[in-house]
């Protein structure tokens, strides 16, 4: 949830989708076009979980225990990698926030930010920025929904977990929305992304191979 909460591609878009929106539309009609950018972006989340879910449910359907395999081994060699390129690769060289993400998908993104006129398009953009991050996402998802599937035969409230975890990628967003309706603006938002940038890195760093050694730890050495 952690990681979730700390990735910047997502809350990248969001902020020049409202600082377009702002300056072509009515406040109003800003602040709802927003909305449902979040609302791309929890469903895309809420997707991409149950996709998760659904695969690994099918190891448990035929009695193949991830946890114990080689499938798990795979998993702690990607969280390791992950962090390596959390700390190293997320952000591109230089004084801004350019991101991993190829320079032509980062063009497309902004031009779609640009050109979105109606909620559906906001609607898609939302999801879309979801999708683009699934190097660093996907992962989580299926060790999350593992996680899950085994709190699930005890008495853990996991559907309150799943809930949070869906809802987490969200929070970034009202934060950008909030400071957005407080008056602040594309360069001051800019500006936080910049001076968080060290904070980020070492974020991920440190969580994925936290993740790692703990999967490692509590699921296959255990």
């Amino acid at each position: 949830m952690l990681i979730m909460a700390c990735l910047q591609l997502q809350p990248g878009v969001f902020s020049l989708f409202y600082h377009y929106a702002s300056g072509k539309y009515s406040k109003s009609r800003a602040s709802d076009m927003t909305l449902f950018f979040i609302l791309g972006a929890e469903t895309a989340a809420a997707c991409l979980f149950f996709c998760s879910y659904l695969f690994a449910n099918l190891f448990f359907f035929y009695r193949f225990r991830p946890e114990t395999s080689f499938f798990a081994w795979v998993i702690a060699g990607i969280l390791l990698a992950l962090a390596f390129m959390g700390f190293f690769c997320y952000y591109r060289a230089g004084q801004g926030t350019r991101l991993f993400i190829p320079r032509k998908c980062a063009q497309n993104l902004d031009h779609a930010a640009r050109s979105v006129k109606t909620r559906s398009d906001a609607f898609t953009l939302g999801a879309l920025s979801s999708v683009c991050e699934l190097p660093f996402t996907l992962p989580l998802y299926i060790i999350t929904s593992v996680e899950i599937m085994e709190m699930s035969v005890e008495f853990f409230p996991s559907h309150l977990l799943t809930i949070l975890y869906i809802v987490i990628p969200t929070i970034p967003l009202f934060i950008t929305r909030w400071k957005f309706q407080l008056g602040y603006n594309l360069a001051d938002i800019q500006k936080s992304r910049v001076k968080d940038k060290a904070f980020t890195r070492i974020i991920l760093c440190f969580s994925y191979v936290a993740i790692s050694i703990l999967f490692i730890y509590f699921r296959i050495l255990a």
